[in-house]
C-alpha cells in the first residue's frame, strides 16, 4: 500500500505550483492504481480511495503526521509530493524535490523561509529512499548542494493538461478591455513577479523596441514575490501592464490573444509555462537555461539571460515578421505529447516500486 501525503491537494480555483502537481498526479496515480493507494490529508478528498482525515491547524506534516506515522505502523511506504518530510517517517519514504533554487538565488528568499527549505531539503536527501526531481537541473544541483546519491534520483518531468477552459466573446472582450489590449499587440510573461524571474532585463528590453513600435505593449501577469515590488517601481511605461494574480480565464484569453510569450527566468526547476504557452499556440522567446531549452528547443526564441539587446532583437523580430510565427508553432503539438499526467503518474509508480 502506497500512502502519499495529500494535504497540498487542492481544488480551489487559485491552485498554484505544488498545489497543481499534487493535485493532477494525485488524482492520475488514483485512476491508475486506486487498489494500492491510501490518501493521508486534513481535510476530505473527493477521490474513490482509503482516506486518512487527520485535522491540525499548524505544522501538519512535521507534527501531526509524524504523530500517525510514529502510531500507525500499517504506514510503511510514503510518498511526499512536496520538499518536506515528516520528522518521524518510515523508512520507504519517497519525496519529490521541485527545485533547490534558493541555493542558486538566495537573496529571493527570506532568512527563515531559506534557512527551513535548506534543512527540509537536507533531511530529505539524507532520510527518503527514494527522490524524484522535475527535471536533471534539480538533479544536478542536489548532487552538487547535498551530495544526494545518484542511483536514488529519479528524473520524472511534471505532466502537462491541455487548456479546456471555455471562454465566450463578451468575455474576450471583457478581458482585452480590462488591461486595453488587442490580439497580437502585446508581449505576455506569466509567473512569479520576482527577481529571479529576471524581468528587469524584459523591461529593458521591452524599453528598446517599443519607441519603433508604440503601439506595443507588455503583459506581466502573476502574483508579486521577493523583490517584486522593487521590479514594479521600475516601471514607468504605461504600455507596461501588470496584472496581479489571474484566474483560468483571463491566463487563457491572454495566452491566446497575445504576440508571443516571453519567459526571461534565470532558474527554474521545471518551466511549465512554456506548456501553456505552447498549448496556446503562440511563438515563445525564453532564456536559455537549462530547463527552458530542454522544453522548448524545437519551439523557441533563445536568449542569454542578461543579454537585453538579443530579447529585444527577437521581440523586434516578432512584431515586424509575422511570417515566422507559423515556423516558432510547427512542434508544439509534438512536444507537448511528450509531457502528460499519465506518463507522469506511470514513471512516478515506477520509482515508487523500486524502493
Amino acid at each position: 500500500m502506497i500512502y502519499i501525503d495529500a494535504s497540498r491537494y487542492n481544488n480551489t480555483a487559485k491552485r498554484t505550483g505544488v498545489e497543481n502537481y499534487s493535485y493532477f498526479l494525485i488524482n492520475e496515480l488514483v485512476k491508475q492504481n486506486p487498489d494500492n493507494i491510501t490518501l493521508i490529508s486534513p481535510r476530505k478528498i473527493d477521490l474513490p480511495v482509503p482516506q486518512m482525515t487527520i485535522p491540525f491547524p499548524r505544522l501538519w506534516t512535521q507534527v501531526r503526521l509524524s504523530w500517525e506515522v510514529w502510531r500507525n505502523k500499517q504506514i510503511g511506504n510514503l510518498f511526499v509530493p512536496s520538499h518536506l518530510i515528516p520528522l518521524i517517517h518510515p523508512k520507504n519514504t519517497t519525496i519529490t524535490i521541485h527545485d533547490v533554487a534558493f541555493k542558486r538565488f538566495p537573496e529571493s528568499y527570506g532568512w527563515l523561509s531559506r534557512c527551513y527549505l535548506d534543512w527540509g531539503t537536507k533531511f530529505a536527501v539524507k532520510h527518503t529512499r527514494q527522490i524524484i526531481v522535475p527535471s536533471e537541473t534539480t538533479r544536478d544541483d542536489l548532487i552538487e548542494f547535498y551530495k544526494a546519491d545518484f542511483q536514488k534520483i529519479s528524473v520524472v518531468p511534471l505532466g502537462f493538461e491541455a487548456d479546456e477552459t471555455k471562454v465566450e466573446q463578451n468575455e474576450i472582450d471583457e478581458i482585452a478591455g480590462r488591461y486595453h489590449v488587442r490580439p497580437r499587440h502585446y508581449f505576455l510573461f506569466v509567473g512569479r513577479i520576482e527577481s529571479k524571474k529576471n524581468l528587469g532585463v524584459l523591461i529593458e528590453a521591452f524599453e528598446k523596441i517599443h519607441k519603433k513600435h508604440p503601439y506595443l505593449k507588455l503583459v506581466l501577469a502573476g502574483k508579486t514575490g521577493v523583490g517584486g515590488e522593487a521590479i514594479l517601481k521600475s516601471v514607468r511605461n504605461k504600455n507596461i501592464i501588470v496584472t496581479g494574480y489571474i484566474d483560468d480565464k483571463t491566463k487563457t484569453v491572454l495566452y491566446q490573444n497575445c504576440l508571443a510569450f516571453v519567459f526571461p527566468s534565470l532558474f527554474e526547476g521545471f518551466g511549465l509555462p512554456l506548456l501553456e504557452a505552447m498549448d496556446a499556440k503562440v511563438p515563445i522567446i525564453a532564456s536559455r537555461i537549462p530547463t527552458s531549452y530542454a522544453i522548448a528547443k524545437n519551439n523557441a526564441l533563445f536568449f542569454d539571460s542578461h543579454d537585453s539587446e538579443t530579447l529585444a532583437e527577437h521581440m523586434k523580430t516578432l512584431a515586424e515578421q509575422k511570417e515566422l510565427w507559423a515556423e516558432l508553432v510547427k512542434n508544439h503539438d509534438e512536444t507537448l505529447q511528450n509531457y502528460s499526467w499519465e506518463k507522469c503518474a506511470e514513471r512516478t509508480l515506477q520509482a515508487l516500486g523500486s524502493q
